[in-house]
């Protein structure tokens, strides 16, 4: 399976990226996103999140399955992944882009996370959460 996919509703010229180690988990939310209208890119990992980045005029840009690019609105992110882990990347990406929103998830609320993330504007869900918890921290309800 390739490292990244991006799915592609014609409804939205936005983008959500989805970076997670556990492919099943992205691609659960991929479909979700999918059937709610919204276009995401999945991502196993932030390095590969980063090489399909393209940024313009104060924005970041990710390519659609046909190589239409995207503005990246929102970015859900893992906390534990292999290598830069998800607060690294998302303190990356909040000096890309500092409106992005970001979201990140995690199934072990280890000390000070919550706190470091909402030092970077984050909002946090464990996991297990709902769709409609997602879309509500996504502000795409």
């Amino acid at each position: 399976m390739p490292e990244s996919q991006t799915d592609q509703p014609q409804a939205s010229a936005q983008m959500v990226a989805l970076v997670d180690d556990e492919i099943q988990i992205v691609q659960v939310l991929q479909s979700l996103l999918s059937f709610k209208g919204h276009a995401s890119s999945v991502h196993t990992s932030a390095e590969s999140l980063l090489q399909a980045l393209t940024v313009r005029d104060g924005e970041v840009w990710l390519p659609d399955r046909d190589g239409t690019p995207r503005r990246l609105t929102a970015a859900v992110l893992d906390l534990n992944l292999p290598g830069m882990d998800g607060l690294d990347l998302a303190r990356h990406l909040r000096s890309l882009q500092p409106q992005l929103r970001l979201v990140m998830i995690t199934a072990a609320l280890q000390d000070g996370v919550r706190e470091r993330a909402q030092v970077l504007d984050m909002v946090v869900l464990s996991k297990p959460f709902t769709l409609e918890a997602l879309e509500q921290a996504l502000h795409i309800v």
